[in-house]
């Protein structure tokens, strides 16, 4: 379980100290666009842990990172990442599901 957040743990701690706060979307929408174009790989709604492709986090697990702050998933959403499709984001979106996966955590 925690191999596979040993990347995002890295580019937080990172990310953490050189910005200050993200401006944040709406999580409803942000929860439609996962449920559009994230939900093939990843587990999106609360407290489901099973994702479809089991390399690909949960969106509760991700929530719920000690340092996983609003900076450190935008700039997460803004890199290219090889076990990603690549396809850009546009910067509303990135808000939004910023937006949506903070609001998971407990």
């Amino acid at each position: 379980m925690y191999q596979r957040f040993t990347a995002c743990f890295v580019f937080a701690l990172c990310a953490v100290g050189s910005a200050s706060a993200v401006d944040l979307g709406d999580p409803e929408l942000g929860y439609a666009y996962a449920g559009a174009n994230c939900a093939e790989c990843h587990a999106i709604d609360r407290g489901d842990y099973d994702s479809p492709f089991f390399a690909a986090p949960p969106f509760s697990e991700v929530a719920n990172v000690p340092a996983m702050s609003e900076v450190a998933l935008v700039s997460f959403f803004q890199t290219p990442h090889p076990t990603m499709p690549n396809f850009i984001i546009p910067s509303d979106d990135i808000r939004n599901i910023v937006a949506y996966i903070r609001s998971l955590r407990k």
